[in-house]
């Protein structure tokens, strides 16, 4: 009776044991460590690190407020690549990388908490704060680090993303993505680009290569630009006369007028030229040049001097450097005494600007 007991005791200290086990998750472990016969276990590109705790803060995802700005932003999301899309456009769109951070990084917090609250951080925080978000809606993401080279010449530490979804992994630069570091000024432009959400060979490629890099940019700006609306710029047009007419006078010329006959010919002509600056395609004035020979007559014109000047930048400069620009180019016709009028025409494109001159003599 009494070795009955002790083989029962025994049976029972077992099974609470098993048990345990269970519960902490470490029984599968003991048992099992890989795919068997006719189990396919999906390999992970190399560096990849699907667990969890790959980065300098591992975000712990008890944090109600980052869960909650999860579902909030992919809520409308009809998939889990459509939640990837949309974490990837929230964190480019409305965090700003912080130049100064960047300068001396140990006077800084950083991870997902500190880029959450302060909207502002470096590229490891941008990566933190991509997988945590990623993670609380339940998709695989890791913190990946390495070495990249954004310029000719230059290397730099850097973080970024890899995100799966079913069999397919993608690679996102989040810091890329959402803009650039205007070395002459020293501040950040924000700028959002879906450029930096793909494959995980072309980020890798978008990391190595500079020269591919740049031409990938060039790409992704033009199809942008060319997808954009073309708006007039009038504040731009005005501002224009306005400067040449404060060089003529310093040279006593005699200011140029504002020609309202020809203002509609020289936007469309602008409009035409950015159209074809974004496919990269040839752009003359010779139809402006037949209009204003149809109108020549009815607006007394004697002669007309056409120029045109294109500038792809972002966020666009003020008028006045605009002036200083076509001023430097040539030696401009307008500065000339034998003109009377202009025409201006001023067209922003998405990244695009475009001017297109037309100074008048009259009979």
């Amino acid at each position: 009776m009494r070795h009955f007991r002790l083989v029962l005791l025994s049976i029972l200290l077992i099974a609470a044991l098993l048990l345990a086990l269970v519960q902490w998750n470490l029984l599968p472990s003991l048992f099992y460590s890989g795919g068997g016969p006719g189990k396919t276990v999906p390999i992970p590109p190399e560096g990849a690190r699907p667990d969890a705790a790959s980065g300098p803060d591992d975000f712990t995802e008890s944090s109600g407020s980052l869960k909650s700005l999860a579902r909030e932003i992919t809520a409308a999301a009809p998939d889990d690549y459509g939640k990837l899309c949309a974490i990837y456009d929230w964190v480019t769109a409305n965090i700003a990388y912080d130049v100064e951070k960047a300068k001396k990084m140990e006077d800084y917090g950083y991870g997902a908490e500190y880029l959450l609250k302060y909207r502002q951080g470096v590229c490891h925080d941008y990566a933190e704060l991509t997988r945590a978000l990623l993670k609380a809606v339940g998709i695989k993401a890791t913190y990946e680090r390495g070495e990249v080279h954004p310029a000719p010449g230059k290397t730099e530490h850097h973080a970024w993303n890899r995100v799966r979804i079913g069999e397919s992994w993608y690679g996102l630069d989040t810091t890329w993505g959402s803009g650039f570091v205007d070395q002459e000024k020293g501040r950040f432009i924000q700028r959002p680009s879906r450029l930096y959400l793909t494959t995980v060979e072309e980020l890798a490629r978008l990391h190595s290569d500079p020269a591919y890099k740049e031409s990938r940019e060039i790409e992704w700006r033009r199809a942008q630009s060319a997808a954009a609306k073309a708006v007039y710029l009038p504040e731009y047009e005005s501002g224009l006369l306005e400067l040449f007419n404060k060089t003529r006078n310093k040279r006593g010329l005699a200011s140029l007028q504002q020609e309202p006959g020809l203002s509609g010919a020289v936007r469309r002509s602008a409009v035409a030229g950015a159209a074809k600056a974004c496919l990269d395609e040839e752009f003359t004035l010779d139809q402006l040049n037949g209009e204003i020979e149809q109108n020549a007559s009815q607006l007394r014109l004697a002669k007309a001097g056409l120029y045109a000047f294109t500038l792809w930048d972002y966020p666009f400069p003020a008028v006045e450097e605009i002036y200083g620009l076509i001023a430097e180019q040539q030696d401009l016709f307008l500065e000339k005494g034998d003109y009377e009028g202009l025409a201006v025409g001023v067209v922003r494109k998405g990244d695009l600007l475009v001017v297109v001159l037309a100074g008048l003599s009259y009979h």
